[in-house]
């Protein structure tokens, strides 16, 4: 279970925060947790329909935290957005259960690029992230 944390404060500015991930109660849990603290949330189950609204939608995305093993396409979501100019700046943070042995890390090779664990209590470590307390 999430730790409970507070709102952001007046230094947080509310981000638009793309979410994918398969498994529902873990998603569904991030995006009460963002919602909570004043974040727009975009949630999707799989990353492939995620690159798809990129590509027609263009919504705005201030960080993405994608599952790295979704649908085998988590990995590639990160290549999707540097396509596009207006997301070079997006923070992507890989959330997945994988250590970072069992990864290819080359992905981590770019700026405004992270990884977090996925283990109990560490949802609170993406909101620090994506709200640069960390």
């Amino acid at each position: 279970m999430a730790e409970k944390q507070e709102p952001p404060t007046a230094e947080v500015r509310a981000k638009s925060v793309l979410i994918v991930e398969d498994d529902d109660i873990t998603r569904k849990l991030m995006v009460i947790e963002f919602k909570r603290r004043g974040h727009q949330v975009l949630e999707f189950a799989d990353a492939a329909a995620a690159m798809t609204a990129v590509e027609k939608e263009k919504p705005r995305i201030d960080a993405a935290i994608v599952d790295l093993m979704n649908m085998g396409y988590g990995g590639n979501f990160g290549d999707c957005l540097r396509r596009h100019n207006e997301y070079r700046a997006t923070m992507v943070i890989y959330y997945t259960a994988l250590t970072q042995q069992q990864f290819n890390t080359r992905i981590l090779n770019y700026p405004n690029t992270f990884y977090v664990h996925k283990v109990p209590g560490s949802i609170s470590l993406l909101i620090n992230r994506v709200e640069g307390t960390v």
